[in-house]
């Protein structure tokens, strides 16, 4: 048993590809979401992204690999890491072929990043299945983590000018509440000050009411954002406490 024992060691120690693989994490662990998308407009695309993190205690000079697995015919996919975004022809960033492109993501131990995945749909609705492999290239064969993208393209109806006109936040002045009239579309309000900072992010809902009583006197921008965090509208209101 102990000669046994020895010579399991001695084989560990001794063979320096029965170390242990980097350890890189991948969150979230799939990346998996339903996007509601206009899809009249053919050159827009819907972003999904994950965060990596070298938890290992060396550095790692990641190449990453496309790849879809199922998706509507039509769909592109592009890649964006922390060095640039590449084209939907591109399903690397190391390319071993034509060594073009050719910029492997630096990680130093600690390090986090974020690795995108932009999916254009063309029109269609529809999902996809995609995983995006990671490899170090100190051991370019060994595959490091996965990042994994479920993701599912639901058409909306375009916001029409008379839509946008329709859209409004009381009252006006407020001195505790806020709501907007009814709409399908709007899913945040965004309060910001005249300076442009962000003071509060609410998720909107139909009858809903938004609390901004402890928000100092003055003048305030609320921004009205859809499903894919694009600003529809944007209305001044100013604040005012109600005094004895």
């Amino acid at each position: 048993m102990k000669q046994a024992l020895l010579f399991f060691i001695a084989i560990v120690f001794g063979c320096p590809h029965l170390a242990a693989q980097p350890s890189l994490d991948v969150a979230p662990a799939p990346w998996e979401n339903t996007i509601e998308f206009d899809l009249s407009n053919t050159y827009d695309y819907a972003t999904c992204h994950v965060r990596l993190k070298n938890t290992d205690r060396r550095a790692m000079n990641l190449r990453w690999e496309l790849i879809v697995d199922e998706a509507p015919q039509g769909w592109r996919f592009s890649v964006c890491d922390q060095n640039t975004c590449y084209f939907t022809t591109n399903t690397t960033n190391v390319d071993y072929y034509d060594r073009i492109p050719y910029a492997p993501v630096i990680m130093m131990p600690g390090d986090t990043a974020r690795l995108q995945l932009n999916v254009f749909p063309i029109g269609q609705a529809g999902s996809a299945n995609v995983h995006i492999n990671l490899y170090d290239l100190s051991n370019p064969k060994q595959l490091v983590s996965t990042a994994n993208y479920f993701v599912t393209i639901e058409g909306t109806t375009p916001v029409t000018e008379t839509d946008k006109a329709k859209l409004r936040v009381y009252p006006n002045p407020v001195s505790d509440y806020l709501t907007i009239t009814r709409n399908t579309f709007i899913k945040q309000l965004w309060v910001s000050n005249v300076l442009g900072k962000r003071v509060r992010t609410f998720d909107t809902s139909f009858g809903n009411k938004y609390d901004i009583a402890d928000l100092p006197d003055g003048i305030y921008l609320v921004s009205m954002v859809d499903a894919n965090l694009k600003v529809v509208k944007t209305v001044r209101i100013s604040k005012r406490s109600i005094r004895p």
